[in-house]
């Protein structure tokens, strides 16, 4: 006989919580993108606010519902644990935070724990309209900019923002990490500022790349978030270029990352 908590009745209400999570997420984006932040920004404009004002304003809203989505997964339908490791150093900001991307909730995760902070979004979300319009709501780069992007990433760090990228581009898949891009890197170098890392890992895999919603594990995933220890751009060999020291900064990311994601795997 199954026990009860393996039963198909079972799993299947387990599905249905996680769906429920995903509709409310869904939809909460979509009104934050056609009315909540077009309210905000209105609200700004009256009252003769400067676009950064409004921008940190449109980030705290999105900040907020990021909470309530998280706490809708770990506290109302209570299908994903999260545990922080020196989670005190985001509040620290601003901070260029780079993290790994291995699950379709990474960014509320991150969010929910950053009242102010500018995402890089990758082309693949922003082709999706309801979420577009959110992302452009709240000020959020475009990673398809290109060198554009750093050159935004790094006056927004100048002006007191905390920033988020994500390395691999996109989620990272079951192989392991993917090859590290160099914007992060090339951020660093811009401002001669410090990377400040959070490894992300998920136990038994969930919402991972590839995964479909009936893949969703029984057992109650851990997202074990661990926030590292600042890593500074080192002075390389006399005469060593820019783009030969993002590279070998982007190598210490890597390295740093590989360590961390296998233990959290094992």
């Amino acid at each position: 006989m199954p026990t009860a908590d393996r039963s198909p009745l079972a799993r299947a209400f387990q599905v249905a919580r996680v769906g429920v999570c995903f509709l409310y997420f869904g939809v909460g984006v979509w009104f934050a993108g056609v009315a909540v932040l077009p309210l905000a920004r209105g609200r700004a404009r009256l009252l003769g606010l400067s676009r950064e004002v409004a921008q940190r304003e449109s980030q705290r809203i999105v900040h907020l519902f990021c909470r309530s989505f998280m706490t809708c997964l770990t506290r109302v339908m209570r299908v994903v644990r999260v545990e922080w490791i020196g989670a005190e150093a985001l509040a620290r900001g601003p901070v260029l935070l780079v993290a790994n991307h291995p699950s379709l909730i990474d960014t509320p995760l991150l969010l929910s724990q950053l009242p102010q902070a500018d995402c890089i979004v990758s082309p693949d979300w922003l082709r999706l309209g309801w979420l577009r319009r959110t992302c452009d709501g709240a000020g959020y780069l475009h990673a398809a900019e290109g060198a554009e992007v750093v050159r935004g990433a790094a006056e927004r760090l100048r002006a007191g923002h905390t920033v988020l990228i994500y390395p691999e581009g996109s989620r990272t898949p079951a192989e392991g990490l993917r090859h590290f891009q160099r914007g992060a890197a090339h951020i660093a170098l811009e401002l001669g500022c410090e990377i400040l890392p959070v490894t992300i890992s998920v136990t038994p895999r969930a919402l991972m790349r590839g995964q479909r919603l009936r893949d969703y594990p029984r057992e109650k995933p851990l997202w074990r978030v661990e926030v590292g220890a600042p890593i500074r751009p080192e002075p390389g060999p006399a005469g060593e270029s820019r783009a030969l020291a993002a590279r070998r900064l982007t190598g210490v990311l890597e390295e740093h990352f590989e360590k961390r994601w296998e233990r959290g795997r094992s």
